[in-house]
């Protein structure tokens, strides 16, 4: 399965297809090739750079998602394989139609799940918080009490520092964290798409200007695996969206996750959850398959 990030960030470059291989030229002169099978995400951050129609829909052919991305890595729009899936009309039903008590105790197990990780990754550093691990435990369908938003007060001053404020906008290390969310956003989007859903109709996520709710929701108990490996690398002194940290952000895809039948990844985790939210649908029952949460060991090899 295609598994590579490509990301195009020099400015100027002109991106097409030929005979299965992604080009990037300038001035007519070929800067490198991918071949296309490999791909599982490109990410155009390079100002006045160039995509063909034809490379679009050649990589949406193969199932790859592409992303646009503005100032300080924020993502600015996305395109995804639509109905690849043979199913594709009977679960965009059965997502349209899912009920509101389904769809709460499935935001209960996401958000419980994020809440037990973001502890995990504090207790890891030497950071351990009860409190985050009494939140987890007391999440209820929809979590009325928000303790999603209750354990995030607590987590980012341990995690980073008293002044530190979550913001898209903000100074480092939020651009690190827009480019490491951006890389596991895409692979939600993807296994969603992928899997016969649309990703703008959520679960919990409800924005009108955001096409992609759904895999924000999938993606909320991932989010502590960017939050260790930025913590480690700003607590290196590293502020930049470097090169070599985008690669070693993209890597995030592989980090290895252990769950009840055995060990996936974390890219092949989202195909997995994708089609237990299928079954939740079919069931209607709230019965995701997430990852046990990472041992301290192993939150350790994001270093």
């Amino acid at each position: 399965m295609n598994q590579r990030i490509v990301e195009i960030s020099e400015a100027g470059q002109y991106i097409h297809v030929h005979r299965g291989f992604l080009i990037v030229s300038r001035e007519k002169v070929e800067r490198g090739r991918v071949p296309l099978a490999d791909i599982a995400v490109l990410i155009l951050s390079g100002p006045g750079s160039t995509i063909s129609t034809n490379a679009v829909n050649t990589l949406v052919d193969e199932n790859c998602s592409v992303i646009f991305c503005g100032a300080n890595y924020h993502p600015k729009g996305m395109v995804l394989p639509v109905a690849p899936h043979h199913q594709h009309p009977k679960r965009l039903h059965q997502q349209i139609n899912a009920t509101l008590p389904l769809k709460k105790r499935l935001w209960q197990t996401l958000v419980r799940a994020k809440i037990e990780n973001q502890a995990a990754v504090l207790e890891a550093i030497g950071r351990k918080d009860e409190v985050l691990y009494s939140f987890a435990r007391r999440v209820q369908s929809g979590d009325p009490d928000n303790l999603e938003a209750q354990s995030a007060r607590r987590y980012w001053p341990q995690l980073f520092n008293e002044d530190f404020r979550r913001d898209p906008e903000g100074d480092p290390p939020n651009n690190l964290l827009n480019y490491g969310y951006a890389i596991i956003r895409a692979s939600a989007a993807r296994a969603i798409s992928i899997s016969g859903f649309h990703p703008a109709l959520g679960l919990h996520h409800r924005n009108q200007s955001n096409a992609f709710c759904l895999a924000d929701d999938l993606m909320e108990p991932f989010r502590p695996i960017v939050d260790c490996a930025v913590k480690h690398w700003f607590t290196q002194g590293v502020e930049k969206v470097s090169p070599e940290i985008k690669k070693q952000l993209a890597g995030l895809l592989d980090f290895e996750l252990a769950y009840s039948d055995g060990i996936r990844t974390l890219s092949n985790g989202f195909i997995k959850l994708a089609q237990s939210l299928a079954r939740s649908f079919e069931t209607k029952s709230a019965d995701l398959d997430l990852p046990q949460t990472p041992l301290p060991i192993e939150w350790a090899s994001l270093e």
